[in-house]
């Protein structure tokens, strides 16, 4: 059985909603966290979700941010990731934000190509923090045994081309490339149109995680119950 990783933008759709969202994600076992950092330009986003950093930024700041994710880690049991964009690492000073970061599992950063990623994991591992790589349908075999080859915690597969949200599908290509990296050492998960039990099922017959952004997010904003539901559904019980 893969793992299954949950997408919550801090603070949205309020602190108070965000933190009881972390807290049904640790009481329904899920297994880690991908806690986004709203940006006012990301391009790695759907409608959804870039919808949702919109309106998160016309609320809440920075440093907001940051103390949600630092209460969120209080109370979840599990690994907890940061995923945000280089431009909210790179402008404080990247040892700045680590140290405001604190202690998390690793730190992907959505536009960060992997043939670029060298001084910020060197930096970023000065605060024992790991850099995620990521790969894509696009990636060559090169960077595929590259990016495989001593990734920290896990290898961030795309799913699809293209932005979150949307359909899910692994065409024959994408299944080898990701055959390729699983067999060069790397654990990968699939993030990007994965929505519901089957999505993650076929992600489970590929890969060894899949995380749900979009459709938690959605979930979410219908109210406790509901994204409580849709956690159970996507977990299959």
């Amino acid at each position: 059985m893969g793992k299954i990783g949950i997408y919550l933008l801090a603070n949205y759709p309020s602190r108070e909603s965000f933190i009881e969202a972390v807290k049904i994600c640790g009481e329904e076992n899920i297994d880690f966290l991908e806690i986004g950092f709203p940006f006012s330009d990301p391009i790695a986003d759907g409608d959804a979700l870039e919808k949702a950093c919109c309106d998160t930024l016309a609320r809440y700041t920075a440093d907001d941010a940051m103390h949600g994710l630092h209460k969120a880690r209080r109370i979840f049991p599990g690994k907890i990731y940061v995923m945000t964009y280089t431009n909210i690492v790179y402008s404080p000073g990247i040892d700045a934000f680590a140290g405001k970061l604190g202690a998390v599992s690793g730190i992907i950063l959505a536009d960060l190509p992997f043939r670029e990623m060298g001084p910020f994991e060197k930096a970023f591992k000065r605060h024992g923090i790991p850099v995620i790589r990521f790969l894509t349908p696009e990636s060559r075999d090169a960077d595929i045994d590259a990016a495989a080859q001593g990734a920290c915690e896990f290898v961030y597969f795309v799913s699809k081309r293209g932005t979150t949200g949307g359909e899910f599908g692994l065409d024959r290509e994408t299944q080898a490339k990701i055959s390729r990296a699983r067999g060069k050492g790397g654990v990968v998960f699939l993030g990007f149109g994965i929505k519901d039990r089957k999505d993650v099922e076929t992600a489970f017959r590929y890969a060894d995680g899949a995380v749900i952004g979009t459709g938690a997010m959605n979930a979410l904003s219908r109210g406790m119950n509901g994204f409580r539901d849709y956690i159970r559904r996507i977990k299959g019980v």
